[in-house]
């Protein structure tokens, strides 16, 4: 296994470290305390071309591996993982036009969605073990398309997106993806919910109410949508994976900053085998929970089904944070209870990190069942 970046991939995070340093970081805690979608910021990333990274180069985009997305949702999460998560969901959508969108779909959403001319982004969904159906949400097909009711909870971008795909149970089809207008009467879109951490990335329900969609605003074949939505939660694991680590990696940054700085007994933290012991411990922490990502983002460009590889990575690396987020914050003291540090908003970032886009639960009852199957 070659360990080594490409030079794209060097390329990448130069652009991405370079941007966050001197666009993001700066404004991070302003990000933090206005909780409100970073539309600005948002539309400077995609002057990065970060959307383009792996839309194939047939529909003009750059065409790299999914590694060169997480890599550069690594950086951006050191800077503010609600920009990191915004930038994560709408890729989503960009991911789903690509790969089993129509041609119609893709000149009506697509170009749009890469200048920022308009948001979107795609509703994540896990369905009951127990159940075939896909919670809320039930289709009835009609002559000329179906007709959607009910109700979505803690749909990413919702607030601020044009267009959201999601998923629904239609009867005697199986599950289908759609494509849903939110700039319709009959869709209702509440105000963003109050995060305790992540401000800044809008999360909020979506009720349908007799929503009439014609037979283009499908997203690939008819019942396809479990398929469908079963690679896209793999994506949006890695992609939060990559985001803790991103939010780890300031942390430590933070730690060390102000191990240096701070004296205590006569000498800097720094100094001491105790903060150095915690120091050691955080780096050897991020680098496993880096290439347990790496990982799983190689998986999915290979069109393996990678669910052990996709929710491990996730279930470690928000683990990870949180632990690593705790530690910053007590090597701060007294310090790291003040707003005025990022370590105490890098703290309640790294708890979103394991709920979103599941629970961790739900990460740990998939790698158990794979493992009471690989082992007899």
């Amino acid at each position: 296994m070659d360990f080594d970046l490409t030079p794209s991939q060097q390329m990448t995070r130069r652009a991405v470290r370079e941007f966050v340093r001197n666009e993001v970081t700066p404004s991070s805690q302003q990000l933090d305390e206005a909780a409100e979608f970073p539309q600005t910021l948002y539309k400077k990333a995609l002057a990065l071309d970060v959307m383009d990274i792996t839309l194939p180069e047939v529909l003009d985009g750059i065409g790299e591996d999914y590694l060169s997305f997480v890599i550069a949702l690594e950086e951006f999460a050191c800077g503010s993982a609600a920009l990191a998560h915004c930038i994560a969901a709408a890729e989503a959508l960009v991911y789903l036009l690509s790969r089993h969108g129509s041609q119609q779909q893709q000149d009506r959403y697509l170009r749009r969605l890469l200048k920022g001319q308009s948001f979107g982004a795609a509703a994540i969904w896990v369905p009951d073990e127990d159940s075939r159906d896909a919670g809320d949400i039930r289709a009835v097909a009609e002559a000329s398309g179906y007709r959607l009711n009910g109700t979505l909870h803690q749909v990413p971008l919702a607030p601020a997106a044009d267009v959201v795909a999601v998923f629904a149970a239609v009867e005697g089809e199986g599950i289908d993806a759609f494509l849903v207008n939110t700039q319709t009467p009959e869709v209702a879109t509440a105000k963003s919910a109050e995060l305790m951490g992540v401000r800044g990335f809008p999360l909020s329900r979506l009720e349908l109410t007799d929503v009439f969609l014609s037979a283009d605003q499908r997203l690939g074949g008819k019942g396809s949508g479990q398929q469908i939505a079963d690679a896209l939660l793999a994506r949006s694991e890695t992609a939060a994976g990559a985001i803790a680590v991103g939010i780890s990696q300031a942390a430590l940054e933070a730690a060390v900053r102000h191990s240096k700085a701070r004296v205590q007994f006569g000498k800097p933290l720094a100094q001491m085998q105790a903060t150095q012991n915690k120091i050691a411990d955080m780096a050897a922490g991020i680098q496993s929970a880096r290439l347990l990502v790496c990982e799983a983002a190689c998986c999915l460009e290979k069109d393996k089904s990678p669910v052990r590889q996709t929710a491990a990575a996730k279930l470690v690396a928000s683990q990870l944070a949180v632990k690593i987020c705790r530690e910053a914050v007590q090597l701060h003291g007294g310090y790291g209870y003040i707003k005025d540090y990022p370590v105490e908003r890098l703290y309640r970032d790294a708890l979103f990190s394991r709920v979103f886009p599941t629970a961790n639960e739900a990460q740990r009852c998939r790698i158990a069942r794979q493992a009471y199957r690989k082992i007899r």
